[in-house]
């Protein structure tokens, strides 16, 4: 599976479109009341956060990456102005009482981690396309591309009567460079007269299948790697060392599960996104002596062979409680192994897809930097 970056100009601008429409359909159902386990009484309102290049400088003025394999040719950039819902740097007036949000990271490759100005906090009730089981309170939403946080908001906690919702996520995320005090911003509440609201979240949300190791079919290492230019910028990045030309080399069976560990040998965090599955991530092991790794896995291209049990004994990182549900997106960071139980089925009924999905389309996956896929 290739994520290269051959894509020039207008598919860059197809591929962002895309995921604006993807994004878009996800916020028809929200308003359809297609996610309504805990929608009765609280305003729902569905949040795409993304952004767009400077108004005041013309693209021509912009400098790319890569101007010797293309003058418009840019692996990934970050956008100067913050957008929700195709606004930039939006305010909305909000009363005392709760509201869900189900915001939808659209950037091109922007990371946020989001926290509000004063004390709120968010209660996080899905992930992507899935309940939790239980809601979960934070202090942020971290969100990669891609990624959707299903969250609850109780603005009758609010301390004060605007509140600024803000992101301080570096960029390339997570040791690029910090964000200024004008991409800090993403959307202004203010906070009006009190609603009376007494309504009370449920302590359960759903009892989805807990991930089984025991059905485990297959397991597979994928690695991501990145490719750079001469001037020592990245031109394409590659899973398994192969272009999106090579034949097929995953090919898991409808209604399987299997053990999949992702290893990322990039300097950047990725966000790792699959259709027509859903997987739980289980741990994160920080890889020792990557260089050694990585030098033979250019070589052999095998993880077993490279002896990856050896390496893959660093820093253990517990996942989040509010990603710890069922996924079809993860961030996956820099020089480490991801373990992941992943799912080729319906995983509240543990049905079969009504078609071959084995035989095509086939289970697509990529890293979802828009520009990479």
């Amino acid at each position: 599976m290739d994520t290269s970056h051959v894509s020039l100009t207008r598919t860059n601008v197809a591929i962002i479109g895309s995921v604006t429409n993807w994004a878009t359909s996800i916020c028809a159902q929200v308003k359809k009341g297609q996610f309504s386990l805990i929608s009765s009484g609280i305003r729902h309102i569905c949040a795409q956060v993304s952004g767009v290049e400077s108004f005041m400088t013309p693209s021509s003025d912009v400098k790319r990456d890569n101007p010797s394999i293309h003058p418009e040719w840019q692996p990934e950039y970050f956008e100067d102005v913050i957008i929700v819902n195709g606004k930039a740097w939006p305010w909305m007036k909000v009363q005392r009482r709760k509201y869900r949000f189900q915001i939808i990271n659209t950037s091109n490759a922007r990371y946020f981690r989001l926290s509000f100005s004063n004390e709120l906090y968010f209660v996080h009730v899905g992930s992507d396309s899935a309940y939790l089981n239980k809601p979960e309170k934070t202090n942020y939403v971290f969100l990669a591309p891609s990624e959707i946080a299903d969250v609850i908001v109780d603005f009758t906690q609010s301390i004060s009567d605007t509140v600024v919702l803000t992101n301080d996520a570096a960029y390339p995320y997570p040791s690029g460079n910090p964000v200024n005090k004008l991409k800090s911003k993403v959307i202004k509440f203010i906070v009006e007269r009190k609603y009376g609201d007494q309504l009370k979240l449920p302590t359960k949300l759903f009892d989805y299948p807990s991930p089984d190791l025991s059905s485990v079919s297959h397991t597979r290492y994928i690695m991501l790697y990145e490719y750079d230019s001469d001037s020592g910028n990245p031109t394409h990045l590659y899973l398994n060392f192969v272009s999106l030309d090579a034949p097929v080399t995953e090919t898991p069976e409808v209604g399987s599960t299997e053990l999949w560990y992702v290893i990322n040998l990039t300097p950047d965090n990725h966000p790792f996104h699959i259709h027509l599955a859903l997987f739980t991530v289980l741990d994160q092991t920080e890889l020792v002596n990557q260089t050694e790794f990585t030098g033979c896995m250019l070589e052999l291209k095998n993880a077993i062979q490279c002896d990856i049990t050896k390496h893959a004994v660093g820093q253990s990182v517990k996942v989040p409680a509010e990603e710890k549900g069922w996924k079809n997106s993860f961030k996956m960071r820099p020089g480490f192994v991801t373990k992941v139980l992943m799912r080729f089925s319906y995983i509240h009924t543990n049905a079969s897809y009504p078609f071959d999905a084995t035989a095509g389309p086939g289970y697509v996956y990529h890293c979802h930097v828009s520009p990479r896929f």
